[in-house]
């Protein structure tokens, strides 16, 4: 209701259709473990949506790791102050390219009921599409920055900032005076949170040390919950990713392992080694080109 997205209608136009939402309630837990708050989140049900009738454009891109790992050694080079902000409910705040309606489920708002959508809603196929062009149109019209040469999510400013754009996590580089008045900015037209100087992002911790100016990340935490995730907790670590002996494609006398757990496995191990293990990135892209049939010996080697 604060962010407009929803007009309430007593019926719904000729040629058009109302998408089903749910209700996600979930327990968000602190770092120690303990109950801080319950959150329930109204979110559409998306896979529902007709393509060319609902949606058109879904794509939408988001900032390379390599592009964040280039930035912050910029920073650590140059002396930057490096602030980290997030964005509140982010979807909300950018406009549908499409008119869409949608029930709302029983107990929201005096449901069931129809309403209208005025802004994006989390679910719908095109809302990462729409938020990341309502703030690349802020960013570019109105803050003056400009597209970076190799990333269009990495956006430069004349004063010197550097603001990384991930989704709904932004990350701003430059001089204190300088990033605060885009923090100021961002903030008036965007509801935000200032998370001050960087110390996690997307699963990476970093550390710096401003005298010499250098900067420190690693995926530690990441790591630790794979490890406890596929039983490896206490596994002895190796001086090589994979022996010279590399498996080969399934034979049919071979026993298969569970597919599902592999790509699991598999996908996690990929974003730490896009992310700061690059030493395993060989290993991991080998390795998954087993994924649409991987034995056990597959499993093995993968953990």
């Amino acid at each position: 209701m604060n962010n407009k997205v929803l007009t309430f209608v007593d019926s719904i136009p000729t040629g058009k259709r109302a998408i089903p939402t749910k209700l996600i309630l979930q327990q968000k837990l602190g770092s120690g473990g303990e109950m801080i708050r319950y959150k329930a989140q109204l979110v559409a049900q998306g896979f529902q949506q007709v393509e060319g009738l609902d949606f058109a454009e879904t794509f939408a891109p988001v900032a390379s790791l390599s592009s964040v790992r280039i930035v912050l050694a910029i920073a650590g080079m140059r002396g930057y102050a490096v602030h980290q902000m997030d964005v509140v409910t982010a979807f909300l705040g950018s406009k549908l390219d499409k008119e869409i309606y949608m029930h709302l489920p029983l107990g929201v708002q005096g449901g069931p009921r129809i309403a209208r959508l005025n802004g994006s809603l989390y679910g719908l196929k095109q809302s990462p599409q729409c938020w990341y062009t309502t703030t690349d149109e802020f960013l570019v019209s109105h803050l003056g920055f400009r597209w970076g040469r190799f990333d269009c999510c990495i956006y430069t400013h004349t004063k010197g900032t550097i603001l990384t754009l991930y989704v709904d996590d932004i990350l701003l580089a430059g001089r204190d005076p300088i990033i605060s008045d885009s923090e100021k900015k961002l903030k008036e037209r965007f509801d935000m949170v200032d998370l001050g100087m960087i110390q996690h992002f997307l699963g990476m911790m970093v550390s710096r040390d401003v005298c010499g100016q250098k900067v420190y990340i690693t995926q530690k935490g990441y790591i630790r919950r794979v490890l406890e995730r596929f039983g490896m907790s206490y596994c002895k670590p190796v001086a090589t990713p994979m022996d010279k002996d590399k498996p080969r494609e399934r034979e049919e006398e071979e026993e298969a392992c569970n597919k599902t757990l592999y790509l699991q496995l598999i996908g996690s191990l990929g974003w730490i080694a896009i992310g700061t293990r690059l030493d395993i990135l060989i290993a991991v892209c080998y390795l998954r080109r087993f994924g649409a049939n991987p034995s056990l010996q597959h499993w093995v080697c993968a953990k």
